[in-house]
């Protein structure tokens, strides 16, 4: 690079270099920084479009939710259920039937317009119209209906696909709800339908783009374009390529318009694919009409009420237009910062170079062996700053070379103390990095374990569940004498259940959710807690004995989690005291705190276990004769804790275990 070097040996040509690269990467930023503000512009546009488009699906939703709810409620009148079970003689009754038709006719329905809807009707269990508010329905056989069949096997409100009748009202789809007995068990024994025309659709489409340029579309399930505010010479065409037998299928099921086979579609791949794919992908460029010139942005959402689609589209060049005219401004002012930057970089770098080029001919004499000579100092900007400090040096020189070999010993001792520094520093990084990787590996150990724990207890929670109820039904049905079975069932369910909600709890407090606090009185906490207790100490025959001595006291903590933590201390004090079983529950105060003491009179810990007895699923008891996890005690320690208290405990082997919860006391609240 012969040239490039001889080119830039000059500080001017250097500067002028400096200069240049810096404006191109000035202009590169703008240029970045324009194609981000239109990746955000584009981004905000297709939000927006998005929006528009869930807007008016949830409307159409919406109308959906609303006549099903109606729908639900109008199933359950008691003059339709009458009627449907009345028999043919009662209702030939014409003032029955009229009243009947009149609050049949009275279900508000959303548009509370007769006219779209075409007609509300009362089927039998056979499908048989039995009443009808159009008439000519009546006494028409409607049991191979889609709609009639679903209501009727599935117990829900239904609503059918579109059909295309001209001779039966025109296009429209049905609602249909089963009408169930009052009276258990409430056996389906008809089916209400009511018939609405599309026009219902198509209004709430016009309604929400009026006024606007946008071009809503909403096509079903076979692709068939219902509605559209802008090519209704398009209504009522698939965009989907269908064979002549698919066709033929379709028409036989009313699911397309009774034209002519070359006239039912107007085939658009790449819109029939973008439909299959809004799963994956909402908003899509494309087009919504055959033949047409230009590219539109189209907003896709499938509807969560009908297996239908709403298509919102808006001209590419229309929906680009503010980006295009934000580009053409950039590139401009793009082209005036380079101009300008190139201008004042051949300005600045001659004015900076100047008194430099003076220096630098000062510097070769004195390079020379000229020390005497002196550099002209011209200004007090940094450039007049290093000709006053050249000037210094070419004084200093030669005491300089008289003290080199000084100035080498300190550097030389500087340069080992700062690599001491720099190893100690290393070895700190290096312990700092390993314990937080060790913390990073408990925190992962934990999550996983949290992990599992949640797994397992939903694994089980289910099958608990389903032996509990299965263990119920099974003891209605078995005789009193055979109570028993069941009830060990019952007993060893909630014995397992128990344990799983400690496991969960567990891992809840390890994973530090946050818990809800409350102002709670110590004794009055105590005394229920041996109210609640009071039939598992009954069952062990165990003598407690209650002294509390905290009245007027109150903690800060979550009442529920210290139940459970004073429980399972109770509950190992059971388990492991021997005939006679006694306990001991006492409340003490202390200045500012509080300590809840239970003693019992069990088999002890050995003193070599006892710092383990906190650490979850460690049992004392190596032989497993009694049942258990091991969570217990860490559990009461984790809750304890929680609330800023401290768990301890005392044990000998055949005299007993002491446990004591020392927590903070708190003002009584004022309510």
């Amino acid at each position: 690079m012969p040239f490039v070097e001889k080119s830039l040996a000059s500080i001017q040509a250097r500067l002028l270099a400096v200069f240049l690269i810096t404006t191109l990467l000035a202009v590169s930023i703008v240029f970045a920084f324009n194609q981000w503000l239109r990746v955000q512009l584009l981004a905000e546009a297709d939000n927006a479009l998005l929006v528009s488009a869930v807007q008016i699906a949830d409307r159409i939703d919406e109308f959906h939710r609303s006549n099903r709810k109606a729908l639900s409620v109008g199933s359950r009148l008691p003059d339709l259920i009458y009627f449907l079970k009345a028999d043919e003689e009662t209702r030939s009754d014409p003032e029955l039937r009229e009243r009947t038709r009149i609050i049949l006719d009275s279900i508000e329905m959303e548009p509370w317009d007769e006219y779209y809807v075409l007609s509300q009707a009362i089927l039998d269990r056979n499908g048989r119209n039995i009443l009808d508010t159009a008439q000519d329905n009546i006494k028409a056989d409607e049991s191979q209906q889609e709609y009639f069949r679903a209501a009727l096997l599935g117990g829900s409100v239904t609503i059918s696909p579109i059909q295309y009748r001209p001779d039966l009202g025109g296009i429209y789809f049905y609602y249909a709800v089963p009408l169930r007995e009052h009276e258990a068990p409430t056996t389906i024994i008809g089916v209400l339908r009511i018939q609405f025309s599309i026009a219902n659709i198509q209004n709430i489409v016009f309604d929400n783009v009026r006024g606007s340029d946008l071009n809503i579309a909403v096509f079903d399930e076979n692709y068939v374009r219902i509605a559209d505010n802008q090519h209704e010479e398009l209504l009522f065409r698939s965009i989907a390529g269908f064979s002549p037998e698919e066709i033929t299928a379709l028409k036989s099921q009313y699911a397309l318009p009774p034209l002519r086979d070359e006239d039912v579609s107007f085939p658009m791949p790449g819109l029939a694919d973008a439909l299959s794919n809004t799963h994956r992908e909402k908003i899509v460029s494309g087009y919504t009409i055959p033949d047409s010139d230009g590219e539109e942005r189209l907003a896709i959402i499938k509807l969560e009420t009908v297996p239908w689609y709403l298509v919102m589209s808006q001209p590419a060049s229309q929906y680009y237009q503010t980006v295009q005219r934000q580009t053409a401004g950039i590139l401009i002012l793009a082209i005036s910062l380079t101009f300008v930057a190139l201008l004042a970089s051949y300005l600045i770098s001659e004015r900076i170079t100047k008194p430099i080029r003076a220096l630098t001919a000062v510097a070769e004499q004195v390079a020379e062996g000229q020390l005497h000579i002196k550099a002209p100092i011209t200004s007090r900007d940094e450039v007049g700053t290093l000709a006053k400090t050249f000037n210094m040096m070419t004084t200093e020189l030669e005491l300089a070379h008289a003290t080199l070999e000084e100035r080498v010993q300190q550097r030389t001792q500087e340069l080992s103390n700062a690599n001491e520094r720099l190893t100690y520093e290393i070895a700190e990084r290096k312990r700092y990095e390993k314990q937080a990787l060790e913390l990073a590996l408990e925190q992962e150990r934990r999550r996983i374990l949290s992990e599992f724990i949640l797994k397992a207890s939903h694994e089980f929670k289910t099958p608990l569940s389903i032996i509990n109820m299965n263990s119920y039904m099974v003891k209605r049905l078995l005789p009193d004498e055979k109570y028993r079975y069941i009830d060990t069932i019952e007993k060893q369910v909630n014995y397992i259940d128990g344990l799983v909600s400690r496991m969960v709890l567990l891992s809840r407090l390890d994973g530090e959710a946050p818990t809800p606090l409350q102002y709670v009185p110590v004794d009055t906490f105590m005394r229920q807690v041996y109210a609640r207790e009071e039939e598992s100490f009954q069952e062990k025959n165990a003598s407690v004995d209650l002294d509390l001595q905290a009245k007027d006291v109150w903690i800060f903590a979550d009442s529920d989690l210290m139940f459970v933590a004073v429980q399972n201390i109770l509950e190992n004090a059971l388990k492991n005291s021997k005939d006679p079983v006694e306990i001991s529950i006492k409340t003490r105060t202390h200045n500012e705190t509080v300590s809840i003491v239970i003693a019992d009179n069990g088999i002890g810990i050995p003193e070599d276990l006892q710092t383990h007895v906190f650490e979850s699923f460690f049992r004392a008891d190596k032989a497993h004769s009694t049942r258990g996890f091991g969570l217990g005690l860490p559990l009461a320690k984790r809750i304890i804790e929680t609330v800023g208290g401290i768990i301890e405990l005392e044990s000998k082997v055949g005299k007993g275990t002491t446990v004591t919860i020392t927590l903070s006391t708190k003002e009584k609240p004022h309510v």
